[in-house]
């Protein structure tokens, strides 16, 4: 196993990027009968904290599930500890804060760790590796 580059990660994140939004789509929508079909105001301070929840909730529970969210899973990628094993609760929500407080930022260290970690996985003593291709 190989670390991921950057371009690798980026890559899944988009394709996560399109399954967040139609978690956001479809959580949007389970909200409806609340507020007896009315649209939501952008502005809601509770709405947008729903939708970081809903987003917090989907790589949290992927990545303490199988190491992968889907788009991960895609590229072959797997999130682990430095010692090869699955991460901990609090491991994955120290990297999420982290990613989300630096905005993306912290995949440029990336390009300049051996391992190619950024700053979120250094925090959260994790590393991204891409997995081999099955054989068949």
């Amino acid at each position: 196993m190989t670390p991921a580059s950057l371009w690798v990660r980026l890559a899944a994140l988009f394709y996560d990027s399109l399954l967040v939004f139609g978690l956001w789509v479809g959580g949007t929508f389970a909200l409806l009968p609340f507020t007896g079909g009315k649209a939501i105001a952008a502005n809601e301070d509770w709405y947008f904290i729903y939708l970081f929840g809903l987003v917090a909730a989907f790589y949290l529970w992927f990545w303490r599930k199988s190491g992968a969210t889907l788009g991960m899973q895609a590229w072959r990628l797997q999130l682990r500890c430095d010692d090869e094993q699955r991460i901990d609760w609090s491991q994955a929500m120290l990297r999420l804060v982290v990613a989300w407080l630096l905005l993306g930022t912290g995949f440029v260290w990336c390009l300049f760790d051996a391992r190619r970690r950024a700053v979120h996985d250094l925090v959260a003593r994790t590393e991204v590796v891409r997995l081999p291709k099955a054989k068949h």
